[in-house]
Order: C-alpha cells, then structure tokens, then sequence
C-alpha cells in the first residue's frame, strides 16, 4: 500500500511544482494605441467599412483583439478584446469580415489544455463602426444592443 502511495505522490508532486512555476503571462504592456500607418501585425487583411462621404473606417485583428482607425484619427485604437480568464488561454477564433452590410467580428479563446471553443467568446457586428450589436454566446442567435464597458 505505501508503494502504491509513493508511485501516486511522485507525479502529483512534479505536477504542482510546475503548476506554481507556471505563472500567467502579465496583461499586455504594449500600447493598446498604434500611430498610423504602423500598425500590429495583424492575422487577417485589415477590413474597411465603408462610410458616408466615401471614407473608411479600417479594422485589425490580432490574438483576438480587434483594432480600429477612424477616418479622422490617425492611430489604431483597441475595440475588443477577451474577457479575463483566470487561467492562461489562446486565440482559437477569429472573424473579421464586411458582408456588404454589417462589420462582423467573431473572437472566442480556449483554455490551454482545453478542447473546444471557448472560455470567451463574443461577436459584434456593426454598420458604421459606433454603434454595435452582440452575441455574446454561441448557442444565441438573436443580435442584443451592446454598450461599452466604462
């Protein structure tokens, strides 16, 4: 029986002495604000979404935040990005698309280790870039107002 003991405490013991050596990494300390032209290195072709007067506004996605360029700025400002997690999580998806008639963005993190979709998930749509609806889970279909945090 003690045999049996020791053969199980050995890897629980190597297992938490990594998990206390595994920290989360920190919040980004970069800028949340990325002057004109430079801008991240985005995962997708930067979206436009085309407004009246004939300008454009310019969206940017990366690790799941979303970055916007109105036609008047002259930097890139984040929009969205995931909610917090207690535990270190990766970008599984990322959507960004003009459909002729909305912007739609679609972010959704999982947990490392995890399988599926999601520990967050969110996706807006908007048509002219102020003014946004979401759907804040998958299993929901019908588009709500949202308003911005403060």
């Amino acid at each position: 029986m003690d045999a049996k003991r020791t053969r199980l405490a050995f890897p629980l013991a190597c297992i938490i002495a990594l998990a206390s050596c595994w920290q989360r990494p920190p919040l980004r300390e970069e800028a949340t604000t990325y002057p004109l032209p430079i801008a991240p290195d985005f995962s997708h072709p930067v979206v436009e979404l085309p407004l009246e007067g004939g300008k454009a506004m310019l969206f940017g996605i990366k690790d799941c935040e979303v970055f916007r360029a109105r036609p008047d700025s002259d930097s890139w400002d984040l929009m969205f990005k995931p909610a917090a997690y207690p535990l270190p999580q990766t970008c599984v998806r990322e959507r960004l698309e003009f459909d002729g008639d909305f912007i739609q963005i679609e972010i959704g993190t999982q947990a490392l280790g995890a399988g599926g979709c999601c520990t967050s998930y969110a996706a807006y749509r908007s048509r002219d870039g102020e003014i946004w609806q979401t759907r804040p889970a998958t299993s929901i279909t019908d588009w709500q107002e949202w308003t911005a945090p403060e």
